[in-house]
């Protein structure tokens, strides 16, 4: 292949990409066939800085086939046929054809679109955060995210969650999450929670749940054969669309220094991202955690986050790969709240807490 510099880094992201699609068999058949396609990979070098390939890539392809278009690579998604899909093997030709065939619809969303996806079982990491913040903080706690998308883990205290076979949340609600708790000791109260003074989402594209085709692109997002994290989401976007929290739409780096001058002064307030970062272009990262630290010049900040450790908040050691991370007022370095899956399908207590 004669490919531009960009389109060489691609072709090796989407190598190495089949060790993360570790539940979709489909991706990680199609990843090597992507790898080697031209066009494919000259359609994702006009994708917006910070993009994800992969999961832009495949989310774009799989949002057409939920639209309804007509193509025999329908017939390899059980997203869409439910447990007739066929065998992934024989599905790399077919991918190719559909790149040519809609080239242009594809080449549109890959240019305009984001990488948002709402994973719902992560808002167990937020009731972990909330009840380590409580440990140190008494009074109600002003609820920002960054990278909100829409909004679904800040409707966090309307969901019913099941941890280790213990119930916390909101029992009769529809949005019910189970995540596993290994160790010996069992969770801790997860309904020890903060009051919640105000609750607020900073992103570049808030989306909103009202509107089916947002719906579907965060939909389009979920990897095929993942139902029942597609059956979660759907849920909980159906909770969010009835009642949508508060979204700004910009760059946290600008909107973070007037949001502090907001928040009544002296009030706490939880600041907490999860794999938003590492979208972050590097040399923009600096300019990120300032703004993100601004939060504390008028009140006690917590700053949490689950994120790789090659993009974690600057001038602090990095955690775990799969540890869920705070500091806040008080804190000597990082607080190891929590080992977590990157999914939170399993957590248990890691370090101080």
């Amino acid at each position: 292949m004669d490919l531009s510099p960009e389109a060489e880094r691609l072709s090796a992201h989407f190598t190495e990409a089949q060790s993360v699609f570790t539940t979709s068999p489909l991706y990680r058949s199609l990843c090597p066939v992507v790898a080697r396609d031209p066009l494919s990979l000259h359609l994702l070098t006009r994708r917006r800085t910070g993009q994800q390939p992969s999961y832009l890539f495949f989310g774009a392809v799989h949002y057409l086939l939920l639209c309804g278009v007509q193509h025999r690579l329908r017939d390899f998604y059980p997203s869409i046929t439910g447990g007739t899909a066929a065998a992934p093997r024989d599905a790399g030709p077919v991918l190719i054809d559909f790149v040519r065939t809609y080239r242009g619809e594809l080449g549109e969303l890959i240019r305009t679109r984001l990488v948002q996806t709402n994973v719902v079982r992560r808002a167990c990491g937020l009731l972990i955060i909330l009840w380590a913040v409580k440990r140190r903080c008494e009074q109600p706690v002003h609820l920002i995210e960054i990278g909100a998308s829409a909004g679904i883990h800040l409707h966090f205290d309307r969901y019913r969650y099941l941890v280790g076979g213990h119930a916390f949340g909101r029992r009769e609600s529809s949005v019910s999450i189970e995540t596993q708790w290994r160790g010996g000791q069992p969770p801790p109260d997860l309904d020890d929670l903060p009051q919640i003074s105000s609750r607020t989402g900073v992103d570049l594209n808030p989306v909103d749940l009202t509107a089916d085709t947002e719906r579907r692109w965060l939909q389009a997002l979920v990897w095929p054969e993942n139902h029942a994290e597609a059956a979660l989401l759907a849920a909980a976007a159906e909770s969010v669309a009835s009642d949508p929290p508060t979204i700004i739409a910009g760059d946290a780096i600008d909107v973070c220094p007037g949001l502090d001058a907001r928040l009544p002064a002296g009030e706490p307030r939880v600041v907490f991202h999860f794999a938003t970062r590492m979208h972050v272009p590097a040399g923009r990262r600096p300019a990120f955690d300032a703004a993100i630290d601004s939060l504390a010049r008028t009140g006690p900040l917590y700053h949490a986050w689950l994120e790789p450790p090659s993009a974690q908040h600057a001038g602090l050691p990095p955690a775990d790969p799969e540890v869920l991370a705070m500091h806040g007022p008080g804190c000597e370095g990082l607080i190891d709240l929590a080992a977590v899956d990157g999914h939170l399908d399993w957590m248990t207590r890691a370090g101080r807490t």
